[in-house]
């Protein structure tokens, strides 16, 4: 029987929890984060089996439990590409929106947000318009991984044909 595992987040001014099915690797990466130094200052991002890609903002973390339920097969939920974006800022403010046009966007704006070290990031949205957020005002964001995972293969072909 396989196990699945659950991230639950307690999450600063969020009324409930963000809870995300994962894989082990996320989950035991997860954990690696949070013995290390530093880990307040960083953004973790992550995906889930039901098929989003799911950013954190560390900073914003009051806790966080790791759990497991023995399963008879892993479920197979897989989530429409057309699925909004969510992105939940400081304050429990939540914006709900397509991902934007060029899923290069999406991709790089997770990039950005967990490797860079922008008090801004900006990217087109869905209607052709900049949308600058502050990092630090994100509490989390998550958009579909199919989509995701798409700009991810677009800039691997741009610099320089790698597929990931």
């Amino acid at each position: 029987m396989a196990k699945t595992y659950f991230l639950r987040f307690l999450l600063a001014g969020q009324e409930d929890d963000l809870i995300c099915e994962v894989r082990k690797p996320e989950s035991d990466r997860l954990e690696k984060i949070l013995e290390g130094e530093y880990w307040a200052n960083r953004r973790f991002w992550f995906d889930t089996i039901d098929g989003r890609s799911v950013l954190v903002n560390l900073k914003h973390l009051q806790g966080v439990r790791f759990l497991w339920n023995a399963a008879p097969r892993a479920p197979d939920s897989r989530i429409d590409p057309e699925e909004p974006m969510k992105i939940v800022l400081v304050g429990n403010k939540v914006i709900s929106e397509p991902p934007p046009e060029d899923a290069k966007d999406l991709y790089t704006l997770f990039w950005e947000l967990e490797l860079g070290n922008d008090e801004v990031v900006t990217f087109m949205d869905v209607d052709g318009e900049l949308f600058s957020l502050v990092p630090d005002q994100i509490v989390y964001l998550s958009a579909p991984k199919e989509v995701v995972d798409e700009g991810r293969r677009e800039a691997d072909e741009e610099d320089g044909g790698l597929e990931a």
